[in-house]
Protein backbone atom coordinates (compact mmCIF):
# COMPACT_ATOMS: atom_id res chain seq x y z
CA UNK A 1 0.00 0.00 0.00
CA UNK A 2 1.80 3.72 -1.10
CA UNK A 3 0.46 6.65 0.78
CA UNK A 4 -0.71 9.77 -0.73
CA UNK A 5 -1.83 12.78 0.91
CA UNK A 6 -5.54 13.76 -0.22
CA UNK A 7 -5.34 16.96 -2.50
CA UNK A 8 -5.80 20.06 -0.99
CA UNK A 9 -9.81 20.85 -1.15
CA UNK A 10 -11.27 24.45 -0.81
CA UNK A 11 -14.23 25.39 2.23
CA UNK A 12 -16.61 26.02 -0.75
CA UNK A 13 -15.87 22.47 -2.69
CA UNK A 14 -15.73 20.92 1.25
CA UNK A 15 -19.23 22.02 1.98
CA UNK A 16 -20.85 20.99 -1.28
CA UNK A 17 -19.18 17.95 -1.08
CA UNK A 18 -20.71 17.32 2.52
CA UNK A 19 -24.15 17.95 1.29
CA UNK A 20 -23.40 16.01 -2.00
CA UNK A 21 -25.06 12.27 -2.56
CA UNK A 22 -21.65 10.49 -3.05
CA UNK A 23 -20.32 8.98 0.19
CA UNK A 24 -16.81 8.14 -1.69
CA UNK A 25 -16.78 11.51 -2.24
CA UNK A 26 -17.51 12.70 1.39
CA UNK A 27 -15.15 10.53 3.22
CA UNK A 28 -12.57 11.69 0.70
CA UNK A 29 -13.50 15.17 1.46
CA UNK A 30 -13.71 14.73 5.56
CA UNK A 31 -9.91 13.15 4.72
CA UNK A 32 -8.94 16.18 3.05
CA UNK A 33 -10.49 18.83 5.08
CA UNK A 34 -8.42 16.96 8.48
CA UNK A 35 -4.97 18.17 7.36
CA UNK A 36 -6.39 21.91 6.12
CA UNK A 37 -9.48 23.27 7.62
CA UNK A 38 -9.94 24.37 11.03
CA UNK A 39 -10.24 21.50 13.59
CA UNK A 40 -13.16 22.93 15.51
CA UNK A 41 -15.28 23.63 11.87
CA UNK A 42 -14.42 19.85 11.09
CA UNK A 43 -15.37 18.37 14.24
CA UNK A 44 -18.80 20.11 13.89
CA UNK A 45 -18.72 18.77 10.20
CA UNK A 46 -18.33 15.18 11.60
CA UNK A 47 -20.80 15.27 14.07
CA UNK A 48 -23.41 16.26 11.07
CA UNK A 49 -22.58 13.77 9.59
CA UNK A 50 -21.77 10.89 11.93
CA UNK A 51 -25.29 9.84 11.86
CA UNK A 52 -25.55 9.86 7.95
CA UNK A 53 -26.86 6.48 6.42
CA UNK A 54 -23.89 5.65 4.05
CA UNK A 55 -21.38 3.38 6.34
CA UNK A 56 -18.51 4.67 4.17
CA UNK A 57 -19.70 8.69 5.28
CA UNK A 58 -19.64 7.36 8.86
CA UNK A 59 -16.40 5.34 8.60
CA UNK A 60 -14.94 8.48 7.25
CA UNK A 61 -16.02 10.17 10.41
CA UNK A 62 -14.66 7.56 12.89
CA UNK A 63 -11.13 7.94 11.62
CA UNK A 64 -11.37 11.70 10.58
CA UNK A 65 -11.99 12.24 14.85
CA UNK A 66 -9.01 10.12 16.08
CA UNK A 67 -6.58 12.05 13.55
CA UNK A 68 -8.22 15.52 14.93
CA UNK A 69 -7.87 14.47 17.96
CA UNK A 70 -4.23 13.31 18.03
CA UNK A 71 -3.27 16.67 15.93
CA UNK A 72 -5.80 19.06 17.57
CA UNK A 73 -6.32 18.66 21.01
CA UNK A 74 -5.05 21.86 21.83
CA UNK A 75 -7.83 23.51 19.88
CA UNK A 76 -10.85 20.88 19.92
CA UNK A 77 -13.08 19.74 22.59
CA UNK A 78 -12.27 15.93 23.18
CA UNK A 79 -15.33 15.29 25.08
CA UNK A 80 -17.40 15.80 21.75
CA UNK A 81 -15.09 13.55 19.70
CA UNK A 82 -14.89 10.71 22.50
CA UNK A 83 -19.04 10.53 22.78
CA UNK A 84 -18.92 10.28 19.03
CA UNK A 85 -16.48 8.03 18.11
CA UNK A 86 -17.99 5.70 20.86
CA UNK A 87 -21.23 5.96 19.18
CA UNK A 88 -20.19 4.84 16.18
CA UNK A 89 -18.42 1.72 18.22
CA UNK A 90 -21.95 0.10 17.68
CA UNK A 91 -22.25 0.73 13.83
CA UNK A 92 -23.93 -2.08 11.78
CA UNK A 93 -20.76 -1.89 9.26
CA UNK A 94 -17.45 -3.62 10.63
CA UNK A 95 -15.34 -1.14 9.02
CA UNK A 96 -16.97 1.61 10.63
CA UNK A 97 -16.86 -0.19 14.07
CA UNK A 98 -13.14 -0.78 13.52
CA UNK A 99 -12.06 2.85 12.70
CA UNK A 100 -14.50 4.19 15.77
CA UNK A 101 -12.32 1.46 18.05
CA UNK A 102 -8.96 3.39 16.74
CA UNK A 103 -10.45 6.85 17.05
CA UNK A 104 -11.70 6.01 20.55
CA UNK A 105 -8.48 4.72 21.38
CA UNK A 106 -6.77 8.14 20.17
CA UNK A 107 -9.33 10.71 21.64
CA UNK A 108 -8.45 8.77 24.94
CA UNK A 109 -5.14 9.04 24.55
CA UNK A 110 -5.16 13.02 23.59
CA UNK A 111 -6.77 13.46 26.69
CA UNK A 112 -4.10 11.40 28.36
CA UNK A 113 -1.49 13.89 26.56
CA UNK A 114 -3.93 16.78 27.71
CA UNK A 115 -3.98 16.23 30.99
CA UNK A 116 -0.57 15.57 31.88
CA UNK A 117 0.73 18.61 29.27
CA UNK A 118 3.37 15.94 27.57
CA UNK A 119 3.62 16.93 23.70
CA UNK A 120 3.35 13.33 21.49
CA UNK A 121 6.26 13.97 18.96
CA UNK A 122 5.80 10.51 17.70
CA UNK A 123 2.50 11.74 15.78
CA UNK A 124 -0.22 9.08 16.14
CA UNK A 125 1.61 6.79 18.16
CA UNK A 126 0.33 5.65 21.77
Amino acid sequence: MEYEQPRSISRGELEKAFRGNDGERIREALISASYSEDASWLVDSCLKLAGDERSVVRQGVALVLGHIAIDHRGEVDLKRCLEAAERLTDDPDEATRMAALDSVDDVLHAIRLQSTGKVDLGGRGK
